[in-house]
């Protein structure tokens, strides 16, 4: 098995959350399913409701435009097992979606250095086991100083938890997808 994609684009990194799960069905199925989940359909009312909660708008449409609407850049991908997407900025400010920087590729991602502020990446990896596949989701976050590192950390201590229940949800949601098309 090669290395992720991930780990070539933040091999060091200061928090970090992953999540996986079996899904019964082929690698293929869980590929498509991926490409096509749209958390406003498919994602739990709890997720959804949290989206509303911090005052963020719905997410709306396939799980790469959505993401790539709210500034998320796919930094590197292998198509149908692995993709990486990318971001930075201040995500504890109040008003974080203002704060966020789209970078827009994998070096102006490893030269990212704005003081204060932190980078993450997302990778969703998708791996062939006996019977199935293994979906899974992992973050990465590096802060730039110590000042970020701080911030970040408050930050991550109150919404980790919440951040991955919306992964699980949309692991669960590309599984129940994948499953139903390979009926």
């Amino acid at each position: 098995m090669p290395p992720s994609l991930l780990e070539g684009i933040i091999p060091e990194f200061d928090f970090r959350s992953r999540h996986s799960l079996f899904v019964a069905a082929p690698p293929e199925a869980v590929a498509a399913a991926m490409s096509a989940y749209r958390m406003e359909e498919e994602g739990s009312w709890p997720v959804r409701w949290l989206f509303r909660l911090r005052g963020l708008r719905a997410v709306r449409g396939r799980l790469r435009s959505a993401l790539t609407s709210r500034g998320f850049r796919v930094l590197a991908e292998r198509p149908g097992e692995e993709v990486v997407f990318g971001i930075a900025g201040r995500f504890w400010a109040l008003r974080e979606l203002r704060s966020l920087v789209a970078v827009e590729d994998a070096e102006a991602f490893a030269r990212y250095a704005e003081p204060g502020a932190a980078k993450a990446a997302l990778g969703l990896t998708i791996d062939r086991v006996p019977g199935g596949t293994r979906l899974s989701t992992e973050t990465r976050v590096k802060c730039v100083d110590a000042a970020a590192y701080r911030r970040f950390a408050l930050y991550w201590t109150l919404i980790k938890p919440f951040s991955g229940w919306i992964r699980r949800d949309i692991l669960l949601g590309i599984s129940a997808r994948a499953r139903a098309s390979s009926r």
